[in-house]
C-alpha cells in the first residue's frame, strides 16, 4: 500500500491528509468539505487473509514524547459475531483458528497472543508505550496481563475496559468508572482517569471509552457533552477507544457539544474495522485530544506500532 488517510479533527473542523507509511510529524490543515465523505471502502469477504488476532486495529500517536496506544482487542464472549454468523466476513480467519479454549480454562489461544502483542508494543525499540487504552477485555484477558506485564505496570480495568500505566513515567492520582451517560445503555460505563508525569509534573486526564453503537440512539452525542460539561481549558485531555461512529460522525458530534470550537482535535488514522454485512471498511477507533500548549500530535505508522500490522491495515484501504 503506498498510501493510507488520516483523518485529524482541528478545532473542531475535519483535515484530511495523504499519509505515507512513514508518518508526518504534524498533520496539514487541509479542510474537507461538509460534503466528505468517512474513510472506507468495500473490502468483500476477506477470511483467511485477515491474519490478526482481533477484529480492531490499534491506532496509536506520540504526544509531548509520550506514546499512546488504544486498541479494542475482542472479547471471546462476541465470538459468535465473527465465527458462527461471519457478520464481517471473518470467519475463517485467525481469529477463529486461535479461538481455543487453554486446559479447560477461560483463557484462549488468541488471547495470549494479543498478551504477546502488548507485551511488543510495551517494549517497542523505537516507540515503548506508556499508556495503553484497550477495550473488550475479559476477566481471565486481563488476569493473564497481571500476570505477565512487567513489574511497573499498572492495570486500572472496569467492565471491559483496561488502561495499563506505566508508573515509572506516571504517578495515578484519581480513577473513577463513569456510567448513566448514555440513555440507550445506562449500564455501559467508561473509564475517566487522571495522572501526573513524573519527569515534568505535568497533569493529564484519560479517558477510555467504547461508545454503544446504535445508529439509532444518541451514544455519540451524550458522549461529546460528556466531554464539553467536564471540559478544564488548563488540562491536558486524551479520550480514545472504540467509539463505534466514524470520523464524521464524531466530529457532528463534537461540534453540536462545543458550539464555540473547543481545541479538541480528532486523529483517525486509518479503517479499524469492518462494517458487519455489508463488509465495508470504516474508522471507528479515535484519539479525541485536546493539550492547552497545543503541541502537535504524531500519528505512528504501523510499524511503530507492532510488527504485521501494515498488510492488515493495507487490506483496509485496496487500491
Amino acid at each position: 500500500m503506498s498510501t493510507l488517510l488520516g483523518i485529524s479533527l482541528i478545532s473542531l473542523s475535519i483535515s484530511l491528509h495523504p499519509a505515507a507509511l512513514s508518518y508526518p510529524q504534524t498533520i496539514p490543515n487541509t479542510i474537507l468539505s461538509e460534503k466528505s465523505q468517512p474513510m472506507g471502502t468495500y473490502v468483500g469477504e476477506l477470511q483467511e487473509l485477515w491474519h490478526f488476532p482481533s477484529d480492531h486495529l490499534p491506532i496509536a500517536m506520540t504526544l509531548d514524547h509520550l506514546n499512546f496506544v488504544s486498541w479494542n482487542v475482542l472479547d471471546a464472549e462476541y465470538m459468535s459475531w465473527v465465527t458462527e454468523k461471519n457478520s464481517q466476513g471473518i470467519s475463517r480467519s485467525m481469529i477463529a483458528d486461535e479461538h481455543v479454549y487453554i486446559n479447560q480454562s477461560k483463557l484462549t489461544v488468541r488471547d495470549r497472543h494479543i498478551a504477546d502483542l502488548i507485551l511488543q508494543m510495551i517494549s517497542h525499540p523505537t516507540h515503548p508505550r506508556s499508556i495503553l487504552s484497550l477495550q473488550e477485555c475479559s476477566k481471565s484477558f486481563i488476569e493473564e496481563l497481571r500476570k505477565r506485564l512487567p513489574s511497573h505496570f499498572e492495570i486500572i480495568s472496569n467492565h471491559g475496559n483496561a488502561l495499563l500505566l506505566d508508573r515509572h513515567c506516571f504517578d495515578l492520582t484519581a480513577a473513577k468508572e463513569v456510567s448513566g451517560v448514555f440513555s440507550d445503555a445506562p449500564y455501559r460505563s467508561f473509564q475517566d482517569i487522571s495522572i501526573r508525569r513524573r519527569d515534568t509534573g505535568q497533569p493529564l486526564r484519560l479517558i477510555n471509552a467504547h461508545l454503544p453503537g446504535d445508529p439509532n440512539q444518541p451514544g455519540r452525542f451524550e458522549f461529546a457533552r460528556y466531554l464539553a460539561s467536564t471540559f478544564d481549558p488548563e488540562l491536558t485531555t486524551i479520550a480514545m477507544g472504540d467509539m463505534n461512529f466514524d470520523e464524521i460522525e464524531m466530529e457532528d458530534a463534537m461540534k453540536q457539544a462545543f458550539p464555540n470550537n473547543s481545541s479538541f482535535s480528532l486523529y483517525s488514522p486509518y479503517c479499524t474495522n469492518i462494517s458487519p454485512d455489508v463488509f465495508k471498511s470504516k474508522a471507528i477507533d479515535h484519539f479525541l485530544v485536546y493539550s492547552p500548549a497545543k503541541s502537535p500530535v504524531a500519528l505512528n505508522s504501523p510499524d511503530e506500532i507492532m510488527p504485521g500490522l501494515n498488510p492488515i491495515i493495507s487490506l483496509m484501504h485496496p487500491q
